[in-house]
């Protein structure tokens, strides 16, 4: 290739090309801006949506998640109603010198609680005979009052909590004056859907159950409920249950807020509403009837289901209906949709506890009604743009003739300027080797980079070799070699910067000490590998039951620390007690190498300081439960 240095380039082609270009150059911008202005417009308008595609997706996947957590905590309420029930008919518990209890015949026969002693009130059909029997249950399931208050009284969204027996009786909370007028005089559990629900033919595994929407017998309009069957042996001695009004989940769940005015609704798997705000019922225009209320004077004597309410799977809009269904069949669906001749945004989540979906709607217009705008200051700006350039280059032609020896000067000593740097500064990764062009100055340019390009590769590999290196070590340092889960040098490490995030942001915190009971003998009987064998099962049990975020120590030996970041002693107990019931359970099925833990358990206090006070707190409750015959938790 014949080569030419820049200088006698720019002279050589100057007073050939320079009118000719110029003139080009100008009709080519014209074209161009006018072009590009569109492109930019469509560019706009496709990244707005997109971002308002993933703005949307992550407000909905957020107030999705919050539902999900907020009814799974619901649950966990009903499963802690559930064992302390059942504890109640279990152990007989009886309460010594009770006070401020009246319960007297209303006019139709009811017996109730007269007196609003700050917790439930009690109402028994007239058809239950009340016995000694009844009357000590009456009196003795006062004990449920503490836990309803608090359930109800410290959730917003929980509106209520009650227990209804076999033989007819309602204990409700919160209090109702004259409970013996809201419910019918001969109530009967059995005529109620969330009663004859949780029974052992229709709910075999006992399990914590969610009802559809349903008239509330207590006059609380439309709500649902969770269930959870009372059993004293495989006897049902009733119903308890937690209940949520509609407006309870509208006023929580669909009042968040949207960019662009965007609003929400709830339906279920068949395309019933479940709870529909305002704006949703103008866009759709619908009404919910949800949200209408039953006449408190008439008394619900069975379960009364909205079926009032159509699915909007026959609304009359086939576009519409379509992606309705590709939602509740979990298929993919366009997010455009056309609602009353508007062009709107559809998004949805599904609320897998309740297989309901959250389906969010936003008006096209008002999301790119800027963008219009914008297109057409562009225009105006445009043809400025155009007038500025047209005049810019008839100057500049004039002045480039007078300026042509003095711009060789200009881009020469730039280019020169860089070359020299460029011997002696380090180079980046991936640089692809550069062309020679056929100008001096620029292949040189070119070779100085080739040069750093090799370098910086050589100094990245050495980079990535020292950091694998520490980092490798790092790990071994932290962690016990034969579980692979983290030693005691972690956990206090770990827990030294983690206390004070608990006082700063007063979270909660428990942990639970697991201890293979009999371990020595094991390791006598078997061999220190059958040891070792069970102890990696044991990490790998636990690991399969905790929550990702939770994190087990091996404190030495056989003795295992379960730290529970955001949970308290409550929530301890049931995961400690599922760790148990696993291992007995393989017990069942190993013909050999069984064992047995006992666990301790404790919770951080405000007066905790370091990770010790709370491990010697547990470790008196592990001792108990070695007492107490192992293979247990205290």
């Amino acid at each position: 290739m014949n080569k030419i240095i820049l200088e006698k380039l720019i002279y050589k082609n100057y007073l050939k090309t320079a009118l000719t270009s110029i003139l080009f150059i100008e009709i080519v911008l014209i074209i161009i801006y006018f072009v590009a202005n569109q492109n930019i417009v469509n560019t706009s308008i496709n990244f707005i949506l997109d971002d308002i595609k993933k703005s949307i997706y992550t407000n909905v996947d957020n107030i999705t998640s919050l539902t999900e957590h907020r009814f799974e905590d619901i649950e966990n309420l009903g499963r802690i109603l559930q064992n302390e029930h059942q504890n109640f008919f279990k152990y007989n518990f009886k309460i010594k010198n009770p006070k401020n209890l009246v319960f007297k015949y209303a006019k139709n026969g009811m017996y109730y609680k007269l007196n609003d002693n700050g917790g439930s009130s009690v109402v028994v059909s007239k058809n239950t005979k009340i016995t000694e029997e009844v009357e000590s249950r009456l009196i003795n399931s006062e004990l449920f009052d503490d836990t309803f208050k608090s359930i109800v009284n410290n959730d917003e969204i929980i509106i209520s909590a009650y227990f209804n027996s076999y033989d007819n009786t309602v204990r409700y909370y919160p209090f109702i004056k004259d409970i013996y007028n809201t419910f019918p005089s001969d109530i009967k559990m059995e005529d109620y859907d969330f009663y004859t629900k949780a029974n052992l033919k229709n709910n075999p595994k006992k399990e914590v159950l969610w009802t559809d929407i349903y008239l509330d017998p207590a006059g609380q309009g439309w709500m649902l409920s969770v269930i959870t069957p009372i059993y004293n042996n495989n006897f049902l001695e009733g119903v308890t249950g937690i209940d949520l009004t509609v407006d309870s989940i509208i006023d929580n769940f669909l009042n968040f807020k949207l960019p662009y005015n965007g609003s929400s609704f709830l339906i279920d798997k068949n395309g019933k509403i479940i709870a529909m705000s305002k704006e949703i019922e103008n866009i759709l225009n619908i009404k919910n009837n949800v949200k209408s209320k039953y006449p408190k004077n008439q008394k619900i004597e069975k379960t009364i289901y909205n079926n009032k309410e159509k699915s909007l799977l026959e609304y009359p809009n086939e576009n519409f209906v379509n992606k309705l269904k590709n939602i509740v069949k979990d298929l993919d669906y366009s997010h455009e949709v056309i609602i009353n001749d508007k062009k709107h945004l559809l998004f949805s989540e599904k609320i897998e506890k309740t297989s309901w979906y959250l389906i969010s709607l936003i008006d096209e217009n008002q999301v790119l009604s800027k963008v219009r705008n914008f297109e057409d200051y562009n225009k105006k700006l445009g043809y400025i743009i155009i007038l500025l350039i047209v005049m810019f280059y008839i100057g500049f032609f004039l002045y480039l003739y007078l300026k042509a020896k003095s711009f060789v000067v200009t881009i020469n000593t730039p280019i020169l300027k860089i070359i020299e740097m460029t011997k002696s500064l380090g180079s980046n990764k991936n640089y692809e080797k550069l062309e020679s062009c056929g100008i001096v100055e620029l292949d040189t340019l070119s070779d100085n980079f080739n040069n750093l390009a090799n370098e910086l590769e050589e100094r990245t590999n050495k980079l990535i070799e020292s950091e694998t290196r520490r980092i490798s070590n790092e790990k071994l340092a932290n962690t016990d070699a034969l579980t692979n889960v983290f030693n005691r040098r972690y956990l206090e490490d770990f827990f030294a910067s983690y206390i004070k995030i608990l006082k700063r942001e007063k979270k909660e915190f428990a942990l639970l000490i697991v201890d293979i009971d009999d371990f020595k003998k094991i390791n006598d009987s078997f061999g220190h590998d059958v040891g070792d064998f069970i102890l990696k099962r044991l990490v790998n049990i636990i690991k399969d039951i905790i929550r990702e975020n939770d994190i087990v120590v091996r404190l030495g030996g056989d003795e295992f620390v379960i730290l529970l970041p955001n949970s308290n002693i409550q929530n301890a107990r049931i995961i400690g007690s599922k760790i148990i019931d696993i291992i007995n359970t393989t017990n069942k099925l190993e013909k050999e190498f069984k064992f047995s833990i006992s666990i301790g358990v404790s919770e951080y206090l405000k007066s905790d300081f370091n990770i010790e006070t709370i491990l010697k707190r547990a470790d008196k409750s592990l001792y108990k439960a070695k007492d107490s015959g192992k293979n247990c938790i205290k």
